[in-house]
């Protein structure tokens, strides 16, 4: 605008005085058009030809300074990206907003693309709280619990459940009092009839092999990201392949821990967590009988405890504890002595009636009297305990041991019928005409 018009305008408290009241008008849409973006560009985070993320603040006329800091993703009209705030929004202005994602102000769709601002969130991001406060359980114990909340909240929340398709460390943020998953700008609706993603996005090393063409995205493929990020919490690094390969053997992942993240990054997506609240539980019993030294990153001399979520009235029902897995554990060890306490009867049993047998007048000399009884009751019957033990402390599996129920029942049948054709062959061979 020139200084004679801004004159006139000062001079007759805003309007135009006089002729040329087109050529002011003409002025004064210039200069709206030069002033139109309402916010004032600290810094630029981010940049590609896609996406841009900038540090912003609010222009404010009855302010002393801009009001903020904001941060505004602009993305590309072209692109395909940035979907996923939209619904996001919707939900939120629906009165459905999401905890573990920074509040939107602002998602307007317009010719050049898609705009987003959002909450700025103060914080650490996972990866700078690693690197400064160390790798180890006590990170894992702080973060993996809430971070699973936060991408179930993606998969349950909303109407169509969201893939966030780039969860790393740099994307998680904690926070003052909660975890913050960032940056949903590759992230897609999932859709039950597409075959595979339309485009390729993901950072080696924590996508799965699906979203690099291999099938469609889904919420195990966040699974899959969800335990490679848990396994940098452990390390410090990015986890490399031979770490997968060699399932997590590493000094620095307690062998109660890498069961968890063997599954959560299982190569066929069907064999992983099917929800990320079933890694969180599976993840608490593997923790339980875990210790280390510090409660959270930085806090010394604690031990650190999986934290539970929060239950209502009845949380400390023997429901309850059953869908954490805590009642569990106490049936595990109850049946155990149960499965020792039988058998040990049981042989006690066994060699009353060995000796009762042979006192009896039997013609079969002592040692086939008590090898009868030793390969037909006793060692039998160890194995077949051996079986029914609650091997989960051990090995992390079902409930009533390292194997599943339909394959236990037929060991447990073939080892007790092996036992009576061993002892009946060895009769036919050397006791043929002894009743």
């Amino acid at each position: 605008m020139s200084d004679d018009s801004r004159e006139r305008m000062d001079a007759s408290g805003g309007k135009p005085t006089g002729t040329g009241a087109a050529a002011f008008d003409d002025e004064l849409a210039s200069w709206l058009n030069a002033t139109e973006d309402r916010y004032v560009v600290k810094e630029t985070l981010k940049e590609t030809p896609d996406e841009k993320t900038e540090l912003v603040y609010l222009r404010s006329s009855g302010a002393a300074a801009p009001v903020g800091p904001f941060v505004r993703k602009r993305f590309a009209s072209d692109a395909m990206r940035g979907g996923a705030y939209r619904q996001i929004f919707e939900a939120q202005v629906a009165g459905r907003p999401l905890a573990h994602q920074p509040v939107l102000y602002e998602c307007v769709q317009g010719k050049d693309g898609l705009e987003v601002v959002m909450e700025y969130v103060r914080g650490t991001t996972l990866r700078n709280l690693v690197e400064t406060q160390g790798a180890g359980l006590a990170v894992v114990a702080h973060v993996m619990p809430e971070l699973c909340d936060a991408v179930g909240e993606l998969h349950e929340s909303l109407q169509s459940p969201i893939i966030h398709r780039d969860i790393k460390p740099s994307n998680v943020m904690v926070a003052q009092g909660r975890i913050v998953l960032l940056d949903l700008g590759i992230a897609r609706t999932y859709s039950s009839d597409a075959l595979r993603d339309t485009v390729r996005y993901g950072t080696p090393g924590y996508a799965p092999p699906e979203q690099f063409g291999y099938g469609q995205t889904s919420v195990r493929s966040d699974i899959y990201a969800l335990g490679m990020t848990m396994a940098f919490c452990l390390i410090g690094k990015e986890p490399p392949t031979e770490l997968v390969d060699r399932g997590f053997v590493d000094p620095q992942i307690p062998a109660a821990i890498r069961p968890v993240l063997v599954r959560a990054t299982q190569f066929d997506p069907a064999r992983r967590y099917a929800s990320a609240s079933e890694f969180r539980m599976d993840l608490e019993r593997a923790f339980s009988g875990v210790v280390v030294n510090a409660a959270r990153p930085g806090a010394k001399g604690m031990q650190a405890q999986m934290p539970q979520k929060a239950t209502s009235a009845q949380g400390s029902s023997f429901f309850a504890r059953v869908r954490s897995g805590e009642a569990l554990v106490g049936l595990g060890r109850a049946w155990n002595v149960l499965v020792v306490v039988t058998w040990v009867l049981f042989s006690v049993l066994s060699v009353v009636g060995a000796v009762r047998f042979y006192t009896d007048g039997t013609q079969l000399p002592l040692w086939f009297v008590a090898m009868q009884f030793l390969f037909v009751l006793i060692v039998p019957g160890a194995l077949i305990a051996y079986l029914l033990l609650d091997k989960r402390r051990m090995r992390n599996k079902r409930p009533f041991g390292a194997l599943a129920w339909y394959t236990e029942i037929p060991l447990c049948v073939g080892i007790g019928t092996l036992s009576i054709l061993f002892v009946t062959l060895i009769k036919a061979i050397f006791f043929r005409d002894v009743q």
